[in-house]
């Protein structure tokens, strides 16, 4: 079985395993001993993190966010060439439905243990690649099919679906692409 994040970082879910901050009223989590930490925000980057909003943790009051703008070229734009810096300025998303009073910010906040207990449960339990990258940038379905099947090529139109002849362009998907009989979803 395969878990993977989408529309979101390593360290929205997963910032400063194994280590919660347990306040009163929320389910403790105790990591097991010896549990090694992940490459996340710990150190410099929590008390001095180059974007230009902090990190923060997001409380059990906050379990349902918006997902962050993962359109190719604005995550381009926040990897800033590799400095990692650009996160708010590019991948934020702020609307009156989305940003749960944190306004762009909210793309810096994170859960720990205490809300996506079930996550770190597994994260205890099974392997977890906390420096694995995508080799692509862009929406949810090239990511998928690479994930799966280490190319986004091989694909066909089987009915034009509106947008679909456009998102698939000589048997390679470019876009976010929707399946012939994908009923979830408008368009």
């Amino acid at each position: 079985m395969v878990i993977f994040q989408e529309n979101v970082s390593f360290d929205h879910y997963f910032a400063t395993y194994p280590l919660a901050a347990n306040p009163p009223g929320e389910p403790a989590f105790v990591a097991k001993p010896s549990t090694p930490a992940v490459n996340g925000l710990s150190g410099g980057l929590m008390t001095n993190n180059p974007n230009s909003a902090a990190p923060f943790r997001l409380s059990r009051s906050q379990a349902v966010t918006c997902d962050q703008d993962h359109d190719y070229t604005h995550e381009q734009q926040a990897m800033n060439s590799g400095l990692m810096n650009k996160f708010v300025e590019f991948t934020a998303v702020s609307s009156a439905a989305c940003d749960s009073g944190f306004g762009k910010k909210l793309v810096m906040g994170y859960y720990d243990g205490n809300t996506v207990t079930a996550l770190w449960n597994y994260a205890q339990n099974f392997a977890m690649s906390d420096n694995f990258y995508g080799t692509g940038f862009g929406p949810s379905t090239p990511g998928a099919l690479n994930l799966i099947s280490g190319q986004t090529h091989g694909a066909s139109v089987v009915r034009d679906v509106g947008t679909a002849a456009r998102q698939v362009r000589g048997g390679t998907v470019l876009a976010d692409a929707r399946p012939a009989v994908d009923d979830c979803v408008t368009g």
